[in-house]
Order: structure tokens, then sequence, then C-alpha cells
């Protein structure tokens, strides 16, 4: 099932140009799959199935996506670089999804499962392990900075 519905997309569309009725389910399921697996990573997406248990800001990210190509496909002819509302819906949704991403933007009520702060190696705790066979670097440092060779 979509998870964006004609009047999402339709909120995108400036109605003196274009309109539309029905989506076209075959463009639709490109466009959420770029945008839904994009989003894989950072939040739990099993349960967006449909336009009601999609959250807002995603819907909204899709949408933008699906128009952006509306617009290019339909007024492709008239300019060579593409549509500049198309690319201006384009960066806006790409700003939106690298926000939701790095966690900038949160979505209500989810929670983000992979971003956190970086780990870096060795550790303190890394330092106190005898070294292995595996892993040489273990164990206190061979060297400081501030020693004599």
């Amino acid at each position: 099932m979509a998870r964006i519905v004609v009047a999402d997309a339709q909120a995108w569309l400036d109605g003196t140009k274009l309109t539309i009725a029905t989506l076209e389910p075959a463009l639709l399921a490109q466009v959420e799959s770029q945008i839904v697996s994009s989003l894989d990573n950072a939040f739990d997406i099993t349960g967006w199935v449909d336009d009601t248990t999609t959250p807002a800001i995603v819907k909204t990210i899709i949408a933008m996506n699906y128009v952006a190509w509306l617009y290019d496909r339909s007024y492709s002819e008239d300019q060579e670089q593409g549509n500049d509302y198309a690319a201006l819906l384009r960066a806006q949704a790409a700003a939106l999804l690298a926000g939701l991403v790095d966690g900038s933007i949160v979505i209500p009520g989810q929670e983000t499962e992979n971003i956190g702060t970086p780990e870096f190696f060795p550790t303190d705790a890394s330092s106190v392990l005898a070294p292995t066979d595996l892993e040489p670097s273990l164990g206190p440092a061979s060297f400081n900075m501030w020693g004599v060779f």
C-alpha cells in the first residue's frame, strides 16, 4: 500500500500548472523505495506500511520527491537543465532526509537506532587488556609523544 495519498502530493503541486487525480504506482514505488531505504539504518521502518503509519515528515519527503519527478517529466522539453521547482523540491527533501539520518531532525515518537557518538580505538578499556594474536594493538601504549625514542 502507498505511504502517501493524492492530497500529500497535491500539496506540493501548483494547481494552475499540474494537478493529479491518482498516484502512479510504479513511480511512487521507486520514490518510496529510495526514501525509506535511506532511513532504514537510522529508524525501525517495519511499521511504515501505509499513509496512516508513516510519519508525517517521511510522507512529506516522499511527496516532495514524487512531485519533483512529475514536474521534471512534464516539463522536460521546456528547460535544458530540468525544472527549477523540481530542483528546489529535491534539495529541500534531501536536506530533510539528511537531517533525519544525522539526528538533527527528530521524528516524534520514533527512536533512532544507529545514531550516536563514534567510538575510536584504542580506548582506555582496551589498554587494560593484554595483546593477542588477533589484536596486537591491545595493551598499554607502546610509545607516547613526549617520550624519547
